[in-house]
């Protein structure tokens, strides 16, 4: 019976948690106390890459910061441990397999406001040196010998001398979308240049096998669309963007006929 008490209140726990979190495309985002949380439930099944992207004006300028380990996650949080006081709106990008992606509706995070609990917990305080006392100092970390006060030297030492650390293998980095050229919501290619007037562009847009396909000689409008039929075929293309004759960026954009 004390069995299926506990199991009752742990699935009830655990639906409350996921009755807070939205269903991918949608997404949650909070605010508390300044410390900002995204967090979504994704039922896709075919998803290879999911970005969570932040901008400060909600229409253009996202910026990838933070890319999942792991895509197929049903429930996922992450707190943007980098926002500012303004930390403006955010979207997900989610890369299916094969050539198909999606940009969520931007949204900014909600502001929560956490209520302070008037009362005060007794708490039993133990006479100074006493050892309960200190062992209540130290985290447990550091009691039975994993934390930094508690480092095994049987573990860390070969023959006297301390063993170097072990770095963590490089994490490779997700593929992030172009500020400047980019594909719309329609699938059309985006061209967005805000200083084109004062400055030179030029744009050369290849096949992935490395063949040009497109070359603009002087990009001169500060924002400019491409019609996704000039491309006949879909997948990736690659471009190089160059400014005054020096490489200012080489990216890639998707082509989709699904868009």
């Amino acid at each position: 019976m004390k069995y299926f008490v506990v199991s009752v209140l742990f699935l009830i726990l655990s639906l409350s948690v996921t009755a807070q979190k939205d269903t991918l495309p949608a997404f949650t985002a909070k605010n508390k106390d300044g410390v900002i949380t995204l967090s979504w439930i994704n039922a896709y099944k075919n998803a290879s890459q999911i970005n969570i992207q932040r901008s400060k004006d909600s229409n253009r300028n996202f910026v990838t910061i933070h890319s999942t380990p792991n895509p197929d996650a049903k429930n996922y949080s992450y707190t943007d441990k980098t926002a500012k006081n303004d930390s403006g709106y955010y979207r997900i990008f989610i890369l299916f397999e094969g050539t198909n992606y999606i940009f969520t509706k931007a949204k900014r995070a909600i502001r929560e406001i956490t209520a302070v609990n008037s009362k005060i917990s007794s708490v039993s305080f133990t006479k100074k040196g006493d050892s309960a006392n200190h062992a209540a100092e130290k985290p447990d970390a550091e009691l039975n010998g994993t934390g930094p006060a508690g480092i095994n030297a049987t573990e860390h030492k070969v023959g006297g001398k301390v063993r170097p650390p072990v770095n963590a293998p490089p994490v490779k980095k997700a593929w992030e979308p172009s500020t400047y050229v980019y594909t719309g919501n329609d699938g059309n290619i985006i061209i967005s240049l805000p200083d084109a007037a004062s400055k030179k562009y030029a744009l050369t847009i290849a096949k992935e096998e490395g063949r040009p396909v497109f070359v603009i000689e002087h990009v001169k409008e500060t924002k400019l669309t491409l019609d996704k039929a000039v491309f006949l075929r879909s997948g990736w293309y690659y471009f190089e963007l160059r400014e005054d004759g020096k490489v200012k960026e080489r990216n890639k954009f998707l082509i989709t006929r699904d868009n």
